[in-house]
């Protein structure tokens, strides 16, 4: 007999966390899918009651938990796909030496004009020393290369890169990029933010488009497969567009994709503006163009992150974006085209900034959410203000390991060991206990992106797998919290509050783990299986209950 419930999907475990505040999960075990969106919640009597006559029933044990789709809320799938493709992974050398040797290593099996590259490089090893390309120059062996430094802002380019990118010297971009240079002028290879990194990255040839739709259909499967139905992308390359359609030409993203194009200070205004309202809706099946991305500020690891007060070598003075006051203009114009925006902003001044700018914006716009990226130090006087703008924090627990026990790491040791700021980084509790809206992320390729090590994460504050203590264990979230935080706070930062939990009406965003996330010891959920996630009421990735056939998922 019928309730009226008809479904064309019901997924079925031992358990349900719908991620409705102030709701009795007990007894929950089943949803019930029609189309697009989600018909019901219920026990496993409930079942029969519903008109499954149609339906793929997909029972997968009393040990199986039923949230809703993970959401990595700052992330960068598609570049990411392409550009870590065939290059070294460096994020675990800890010395120059062994950076060298990966290097000459790769370079025995390249021709003489082939491209090195290695990502994930770690400041640390040139805390107290300058940072230049002469330990990698026998290494590189003439070749044209780059290594990419953790915090993403920042390359080590070989001389024969730096000469094919015609940089001979000190240029000004007009911001706090630079090339740095020795003191007789000459490049060291050490190239702070984009407009300087560009000379050189740019000049690696791109992926054939084909073999590149292949590598981003890969990793987003890669990103189901821990966990996640919905990405935000926090920027567009060119082609990334066209990648998208032509993957939805022959089938289904296995996750969906929001698009956030980033804007450049040096872009001219107004048709930067006219293009940015423009491509807003642009979108397919599973993937859309919303928002945009701002860059205010760098990183803290190359001095390029707004400061306050000056880091312990004299940097930290400026903006990224300059002059500043055209970013506040930028902000009020998007967004009285109703136009939601997302700002990078690491230091105490820039988040700030974005505060006092959204803070300001002119009360005839429409009100749309805005939100700051990373935030990774910020005085007490800015905590409450995210809940009282309604402005979301955007923010990668996983960052915070790159902190040493001893401080003696590079974000340390520039904001000053023992020093306030210091103290005050990733501050994800207080910003929740104040009332804000935390939505978290990996920032992939920058760190790892499993779904799992990142709630693992923000729960014990620890790396999977690492044997370092917690990293101020005092902001460290509870599972229930955590859980609100990568999926149901993504969708109300993109102002869809109605979505990211499981109840009628919502869209049928589902992941099953073997485990539950809110019981299971943190430190070993990342070893529970992912057995199913439902992308648009469709089941988008189907997983095995043995631990040890989980995907991996690393830079």
């Amino acid at each position: 007999m019928s309730d009226g419930i008809r479904a064309d999907l019901v997924v079925i475990g031992g358990r349900v966390h719908t991620g409705l505040e102030g709701r009795d999960d007990a007894d929950l075990a089943a949803v019930a899918v029609s189309g697009r969106r989600i018909v019901a919640v219920g026990s496993r009597d409930d079942v029969a009651s519903w008109d499954c006559s149609a339906a793929e029933v997909v029972d997968l044990g009393e040990e199986a938990t039923i949230t809703a789709g993970f959401v990595d809320a700052h992330v960068h799938p598609l570049s990411g796909a392409e550009s870590r493709f065939q290059a070294l992974m460096l994020h675990d050398c800890q010395t120059v030496d062994e950076v060298a040797d990966r290097i000459t290593t790769l370079a025995a099996q390249r021709g003489p004009d082939e491209w090195i590259r290695g990502f994930g490089l770690s400041f640390d090893m040139f805390v107290g020393e300058a940072v230049t390309n002469a330990p990698f120059r026998a290494a590189f062996g003439g070749r044209p290369g780059y290594l990419l430094l953790f915090d993403g802002h920042s390359v080590i380019a070989s001389e024969r890169a730096l000469e094919l990118a015609g940089i001979d010297g000190a240029r000004d971009f007009g911001n706090n990029a630079s090339i740095e240079v020795y003191p007789d002028g000459t490049p060291t290879g050490y190239l702070i933010e984009s407009d300087a990194e560009l000379l050189v990255t740019d000049l690696y040839p791109r992926m054939p488009f084909a073999q590149r739709v292949a590598a981003v259909r890969d990793k987003l499967a890669e990103f189901a497969a821990s966990g996640y139905t919905s990405l935000h992308q926090m920027n567009m390359e060119e082609g990334d567009l066209e990648v998208l359609r032509a993957i939805e030409e022959h089938g289904e993203l296995p996750v969906r994709v929001r698009v956030s194009p980033l804007w450049r200070a040096s872009e001219p205004w107004a048709e930067t503006l006219r293009r940015m309202i423009d491509l807003q809706g642009t979108g397919g099946r599973r993937w859309c163009v919303e928002g945009v991305k701002f860059m205010l500020d760098g990183s803290i690891d190359n001095g390029s992150a707004w400061l306050f007060e000056p880091d312990t070598q004299g940097g930290g003075t400026e903006p990224y974006w300059v002059p500043s006051d055209l970013f506040t203009r930028t902000i009020h114009a998007l967004a009285e085209s109703g136009v939601q925006t997302a700002t990078h902003a690491i230091g105490d001044r820039a988040v700030e900034f974005v505060l006092d700018s959204v803070a300001s914006i002119p009360a005839r716009a429409p009100r749309v959410t805005h939100r700051v990226e990373h935030l990774e130090t910020i005085p007490d006087a800015l905590v409450p203000r995210f809940a009282e703008l309604g402005v979301v924090a955007s923010m990668q627990p996983i960052h915070a390991f790159a902190l040493r026990p001893d401080g003696c790491d590079m974000w340390t040791t520039l904001l000053g060991r023992e020093s306030e700021r210091a103290r005050h980084g990733w501050r994800i509790r207080d910003l929740d206990e104040a009332g804000a809206t935390i939505a978290l992320g990996s920032d992939w390729p920058v760190d790892e992106f499993d779904a799992r090590r990142v709630f693992a994460a923000n729960v014990n504050r620890r790396r999977y797998g690492s044997d370092r203590p917690a990293v101020d264990p005092h902001q460290a979230l509870s599972p229930e919290r955590t859980l609100a935080a990568i999926t149901r706070n993504s969708w109300i930062a993109i102002d869809r509050p109605e979505d990211g939990v499981l109840a009628p009406g919502a869209i049928a965003d589902l992941a099953v783990f073997a485990a539950d996330p809110l019981t299971l010891a943190p430190e070993r959920f990342p070893e529970a299986p992912v057995l199913l996630t439902v992308v648009n009421g469709s089941i988008a990735h189907r997983g095995s209950a043995r631990a040890d056939d989980r995907e991996e998922a690393h830079p």
